[in-house]
This record gives C-alpha cells, structure tokens and sequence, in this order.
C-alpha cells in the first residue's frame, strides 16, 4: 500500500475543485426543509431493497421489525445489476434517481435523513464517466466509489459534478476548529486579493471587503470575527465592538481566541467590549464539536451550516446493512448481526477502546490523532488503551477499535467486540467485496461489531479517506453509528460502510410515557393524547414532538404535554400514529413510538386472514384471505409500500408467489380500492413468518 509523500499539489488541486463548484448543486433541492431536525432514528430512514434478491428482501423484512421502519419508508427496486459493480451512470439511473425521486413523491422530504441498503447491491462504483475532463487527476484519486458515500454525496453526484472525490467534501465532519475562518466566498482571484491585503496589513480595505461577503453570508459570524479583526487593525473600534458583538451572538463560542488576539489590545478597556466577552462561552479552538445530523442543513466549506441552500451542500447519511454475495456473510449471520445491534441501543456497554499502535503505515497514519480521540473518551469517562499490536490480547472487552492491518483472524485473537461496537480497519481491499486478497470488513461484523468499513478500492493509506479516531468519541457522546461515521471522515466517496445505521448504545433518550390512546383503538371525534416525560434514569428532556401519519409529518412543536387530535367523520379504515421526540442539542437524539387507529365505521374495517407463520418448503404459494370486501370495492395487497398485482377471487381469496416477498417478518396491509384501482382507505397490517 504506497503512501506518497508530497501531497500538496494534488490537495490544492482537489481542494478547488470541491469549493468551487458547490454552489451549482445546491440548486436542485430535492430535500428543502420547513425547519430543521438534528439526530437520526427509524422513521428518518429509507430502507432500499434489490426486489430481484431473496436475500435482499429477506434481510430487508428482518430490519424493519427490528427497527420498527415504517412501510412508506420502503423501496423495492427492479431490474438491479447482478454485479458487485457499475458505473456512475448506471448508478444515478437505476438506483439514486428512483430513490430520491421516491422519497418526493411519498412526501418525505422535509424528515429523511438517511438511505440505508439492503444486501444484494453493487456496492462499488465506476467514476470514469464523470472524470473524464478532469485534468491531470492525480493517480491516489482511484476512480471508484462506494454505493453509500455516492449516496450521501448526492448533491454533486445528479450534477455529474466530480467534486465529490475531493479531499475535503464532506463539511458536516468535525474538523480543526480553524476551518471556521477559512475564506471560501467569491472567486478564486477575490479570495487572494483578500488574503493579500490581510497579509500587506491593509486592514481597513480587507475590513470592508469581509463585511461585504458576511451580508452575503447565511451563517456569517466566523466572518464577523474576522471582520472585527481587521477594523480594529485599522483603527475603527466602534465598527470593530459592532462586528464582534455580532459574532458572539450569532454563534463565536471561542473567548479565548478574542482576549489572546493582540488585535484586539486597543478594545481591552471598553466597557462594550467587557460585556461582549462575559457573554461569549469559553470552548476550547481546538476540533469542532461533533453534532447530530440534518439532511435539511446546507454546510459550507468552513463548516458552518444553515437552512439556505445558497449556503453550501446539504448529504444524505447512507450505509449497506449487510454484504451477502460472495460468501461474505450468510444471510443468517447477517441477520444475526443485525439483531445483535438492534439490542444494543442506550446500553452504554462497559469495554475498552482500543486503538492499535504498530510500525505498519495502516496505524502509522491515523496515529497523530490518536491522543484527540482519547482524550475526548476520557472526558465521558470511557476507558481507552493503545496497544502495540494489530488486535486486543485475549479475554478483551472490546467497545470499539481502531486499526491496520492487511489481514486478520479475529477468532483467533480471543477479544470480544461487544454488541453495538464499532471496529475500523485501515487497508486497502476491505470494503472490495469481490473474491481478492486482504481481510473484508465483513468479519467485523460477522464477530460482534455494529460497523465496520473499508475502501472500495486502493486509497493509498490517505487519512481523509478513512475515519478519525475520533469516530469512537462522536459514538460515545451518543451519536448513531451512522453520524459517528461520517462525522469523522473528511472524504467519504471511497468508503463502504456496513452495518445498522441506527445503532446508538451510548445515546440519552427522550422517552416519553403515552396516555389517551391504545394499540388498534377505533377513534371518533376528539381524541386527548397526553405525554409525559419518562422517569427512567436513561431519558434526557425532550424539546420537541413530531406528530406523523402513515410515516407523512402532519404536526412538528416545541415538546408539550398534550395534543388534542381531530378525528374527521369521513375518516376511514387504519392509520399507523408515530411519535417522535427530540433531545436537546448538540447530538439530538430521538425516539419514536408507533401505534394504530381505526376511524370509520365498523361495517367499513377489512383484515386479512393470514397465517402467523407459512413455510415455503413445499413450494405452493401462499394463500390469504379477506372475509369481508365492502360493498362496491375491491381489495389490493400492500407488501412494505407495493401494491401488489395479485387479485382476489369472488370470495376474496389472494394466492401470492412467495419469491416476491422474501423470508422472514413480513407485513402484508389490505387496501380498499374502487373498482377501477384507486385507494380508498387501509385495512391493519398482518404480519407473516415466511420460513425457508
């Protein structure tokens, strides 16, 4: 695995190359917000499935009971390559496109926030197309991209924008806290002006030229600072006490980098400028502090971030659950794993991080930053060690690990990765899932991990390209396992990450204790829902409530206690309620609980008979049944969110080909119909084991 030494040229390259273009892919919104929503969980993600797989929708019937993933949220897509590769193009036509254009015409935009994969797609992507007329691209830019970092870095992937494969492409990660001053707005031949005049002192002209970007600016106040900055350079403390008061209000959290700047020596004595410093929070400038997600938040070169999509890009969070192809996982492993981690949330699991130490250029280049993620974990009093060999010593309870190596034998190293872990491996074949040489990160998965990745092909042992250490941190203060990922990865575009994005052991929940309404209760009129905070150890305040129908947000408000819900009387057949509430910032973890309604009268409910539990193994087809069809109206089968083409017979009996439905947890939901096909209302789901 080479590791080239003189870099600078080609990160200055890329480095252009992913500013300055960003502004063109902001303008195709497929995700604008009404308002913004930090923290993932179970109804904020899309579940895609390769409907041409068993092993697809097998795993995929598994995870939405696991995680509770409502049947909106599910695509079923055809016609998918057999082939663990294809090209970008391929990609945006068959894949992306159908789900982002799935995701508007449910009406789901305004909550997505992530797409995980089921098994059984290509899992590595062919960039050429889009490099093309990319000149003198630097050979460690290896032209191939995981399924799940062209996902999240859709913005400039439907622009056929190759930005994406820029060092520095992903804003939401935490980075050095001196990116906040990172000049990014105008053109290339202004940015240097600029610089110049800052260097050569002319502050008063590098003053005004920074107060004319932060107007243009939708989250300005590292501008503000640096404005301040160059006006009381220049002599012009009342413009300078103005900017800086701006900056702290607007978000400067950093006093120390105010009062240690000799620029501000002539302020020290102003009353106003003692007042601005004793409201200015002291945290350290040191890394940026790592924070929940939100697909709705547009995120600038130097990491700030707001609702106006002229401010930068906005990512979609993205993971493959599992790798099945192959002989990587059985789908039984896979599925095991998965429950495993399902298991694991708001557990806070008593191990170690370990974090491998060897003469090998797999640790030696995440090595520089080991000591930031541990000193962060000791801050939440996790225990840390660095050990000088590729795996943990035998008997090892391990929450998670960082570490290099070509191959390994986790079996025979003794440790134990304990449920909900997360265990990253720097190599460069352990996310190519093909038949190839080096150890895959499936069996990191296979022995206990949540997670786990590796590139899709070679990355040349470049830091930007695999996660932090401190991934570990961000997981520990209570992120998913998917925002710890791409919270520590600067370059996502060649990482496939596997595993249960939802996974959180380490989170706070905002539970909340429900009153007023039960599981399958037929509601009337005026229905008076009450929440009441839980009194459970492991529960944090809520400061928000979300109200959705049939995973669609019909109300979002600060958090309250009661909700008084109209019941129309033309209401009909069952709607599945969800409550979602949200924790205080910075990680904004959520939690959700689901029941369903019955509205209409009695005489209009359909169900299904159905078997609890059918077994395919004599190879007829399943046989379901509606007793009683409302007069005027037929019935049609919901599999996830599919209408199915079957019909029934006069007295209302469906025979199914069970090849359409996978094995496993399945959820079939009667839909009332006219006679020409439209949905009138819903039936309750029933729900089926389908075993091999």
């Amino acid at each position: 695995m080479p590791n080239p030494k003189m870099l600078k040229p080609f990160l200055a390259c890329c480095h252009f190359l992913a500013c300055c273009h960003f502004l063109a892919c902001c303008l195709a919104a497929l995700l604008l917000a009404q308002s913004a929503l930090g923290g993932t969980s179970a109804s904020q993600w899309i579940l895609v499935v390769n409907g041409q797989s068993q092993n697809s929708l097998t795993l995929a019937n598994h995870y939405c009971v696991l995680r509770d993933i409502p049947a909106r949220n599910v695509v079923i897509l055809n016609d998918i390559p057999n082939t663990n590769s294809i090209s970008i193009d391929e990609f945006r036509k068959l894949i992306l496109s159908p789900v982002l254009e799935q995701i508007e015409a449910r009406q789901l935009t305004n909550h997505i926030q992530g797409v995980a994969y089921s098994c059984d797609l290509p899992t590595a992507i062919d960039l050429q197309s889009d490099l093309k007329n990319v000149k003198d691209l630097p050979k460690v830019l290896t032209p191939t991209g995981s399924i799940n970092g062209m996902t999240y870095l859709f913005r400039w992937v439907m622009q056929n924008d190759p930005s994406y494969i820029g060092p520095d492409s992903n804003w939401y990660a935490t980075h050095d806290a001196a990116s906040l001053l990172k000049i990014f707005q105008g053109t290339p031949e202004s940015i240097e002006e600029l610089r110049k005049w800052i260097e050569e002192d002319q502050n008063e002209q590098a003053a005004a030229r920074l107060d004319q970007l932060r107007n243009q600016s939708a989250n300005s106040y590292p501008l503000d600072f640096l404005a301040a900055r160059q006006w009381a350079l220049a002599g012009d403390s009342k413009k300078a006490i103005v900017r800086l008061n701006d900056a702290v209000r607007k978000g400067w959290r950093y006093r120390s980098e105010i009062l240690d700047d000799p620029s501000f020596d002539a302020l020290r004595d102003d009353k106003e400028f003692q007042r601005i410093i004793s409201k200015c929070p002291n945290e350290e400038f040191k890394v940026l502090p790592a924070k929940g997600f939100e697909a709705r938040n547009f995120f600038a070169p130097n990491c700030t971030e707001s609702t106006n999509p002229k401010h930068g890009v906005s990512y979609l969070l993205s993971m493959v659950l599992s790798h099945t192809a192959n002989n990587r996982l059985t789908i039984n492993e896979a599925i095991t794993h998965l429950e495993r981690s399902s298991l694991a949330d708001f557990t806070r699991p008593s191990g170690t991080f370990f974090f491998s130490k060897t003469s090998d250029v797999r640790t030696t280049t995440r090595e520089p930053n080991f000591q930031i993620a541990i000193d962060e974990l000791k801050k939440l009093k996790q225990n840390t060690q660095i050990i000088e060999s590729v795996l943990p010593p035998v008997g090892s309870s391990v929450a998670g690990i960082t570490f290099g190596v070509s191959d390994f034998d986790w079996n025979r190293s003794g440790a134990k990765l304990l449920p909900g872990s997360l265990a990253d491996n720097l190599t460069s074949l352990g996310g190519v899932m093909t038949p190839s040489s080096q150890t895959k990160a499936t069996e990191l998965l296979r022995f206990g991990a949540a997670a786990a990745s590796g590139t899709v092909a070679e990355p040349y042992a470049l830091q930007f390209k695999f996660p932090l250490p401190s991934l570990h941190a961000h997981y520990a203060r209570g992120l998913t396992a998917a925002e710890s990922f791409y919270s520590s990865i600067h370059s996502p575009y060649q990482l496939l990450i596997l595993g249960d994005p939802l996974c959180q052991p380490y989170a706070t929940p905002p539970r909340f204790k429900l009153s007023g309404c039960t599981d399958r209760q037929r509601v009337t009129d005026k229905i008076a829902l009450e929440f009441l905070p839980s009194e459970e150890d492991n529960s944090c305040d809520s400061v928000q409530l979300t109200w959705l129908i049939d995973g669609k947000i019909q109300t979002q408000t600060n958090f309250l206690t009661k909700l008084n819900i109209d019941v129309a009387p033309e209401d009909r057949g069952a709607y599945e309620w969800r409550f979602i509430s949200k924790g205080p910032k910075p990680i904004e973890t959520r939690w959700e609980k689901s029941l369903w309604v019955l509205a209409g009268p009695e005489e209009t409910h359909v169900s299904l008979d159905a078997p609890k539990r059918w077994s395919r193994k004599d190879g007829q087809r399943l046989k379901l049944k509606v007793p009683k069809i409302p007069e005027g109206t037929q019935i049609r089968l919901r599999f996830h969110w599919n209408t199915l083409e079957a019909q029934h017979d006069d007295q209302g009996q469906f025979e199914l080909d069970p090849n359409l439905l996978g094995s496993g947890p399945i959820r079939l939901q009667p839909l009332v119909c006219d006679l020409d096909g439209n949905i009138l209302y819903a039936g309750l789901p029933s729900k089926i084991y389908i075993e091999d």
